[in-house]
């Protein structure tokens, strides 16, 4: 599944009016420190916007609006504003059943795919991240 929105921003800059807009590829960026900064520089690359310039600067003066999500985007949108911790959370939850459904589909046939299983297998998938993240 493509997980993705679209992100505008519009300002002038020596007279001109600008209107930019781009599919952000929310798997590409998602975990950068940074996020909304990749959503300027991407908007930038887009539509030849030179990175070292006072246009960029002026650019990211403004509020990106989102819209169009899809995937995992879905719902964390709302008045064209992104809400990252909800993004993060949907897009971790999907990543999470993507992996689970391949390990299911080696291991198990359809009719043992029930949701006890696949509960625990969410739940050991969690464990497993939590302890990747915390060595002993």
């Amino acid at each position: 599944m493509k997980h993705s929105l679209h992100a505008s921003v519009s300002f002038d800059y020596q007279g001109k009016g600008y209107a930019l807009q781009s599919v952000i590829n929310i798997e590409n960026i998602i975990f950068h420190q940074d996020f909304y900064q990749s959503i300027y520089l991407q908007l930038a690359q887009d539509h030849g916007i030179d990175l070292y310039s006072y246009q960029l600067e002026v650019m990211m003066d403004q509020t990106v609006q989102f819209s169009n999500a899809q995937g995992c985007a879905e719902g964390c949108i709302e008045n064209q504003s992104l809400d990252l911790r909800c993004l993060r959370q949907c897009y971790e939850q999907a990543l999470c059943l993507e992996r689970i459904e391949i390990v299911a589909e080696k291991h198990l046939d359809s009719s043992e795919m029930t949701q006890g299983v696949k509960k625990a297998l969410i739940e050991a998938y969690g464990l497993g991240r939590v302890s990747n993240q915390n060595p002993v």
